[in-house]
C-alpha cells in the first residue's frame, strides 16, 4: 500500500464521517416526503369514490393429498 493510498483512505473515512449524519437527515427527509404523497394519492382515491375490483370469491381447493388424508380413519 503506497502513501497515496492511505491518504486517499484517510480522506475517503473523513469524508464519509463527515457527510454521514446530512445522508441521514436527507434520507429521512426524503422518506418522510414520499409517504406523505402516498398518503395524499390514498385519500385521494378513496374520496373520489373510484370504483374498485369485485373480490374474487374464496373457494376451498383440495390437492389429492389432502382428500386422501381426509378419508383415512
Amino acid at each position: 500500500m503506497t502513501p497515496n493510498d492511505v491518504f486517499a483512505l484517510l480522506v475517503l473515512a473523513t469524508a464519509v464521517r463527515v457527510f454521514a449524519s446530512d445522508l441521514r437527515y436527507l434520507t429521512r427527509r426524503l422518506l418522510r416526503a414520499g409517504v406523505r404523497v402516498g398518503a395524499a394519492a390514498l385519500i385521494e382515491d378513496r374520496h373520489s369514490g373510484a370504483p374498485r375490483a369485485p373480490r374474487a370469491p374464496r373457494t376451498e381447493v383440495l390437492t389429492p393429498a389432502a382428500h386422501d388424508e381426509e378419508a383415512q380413519p
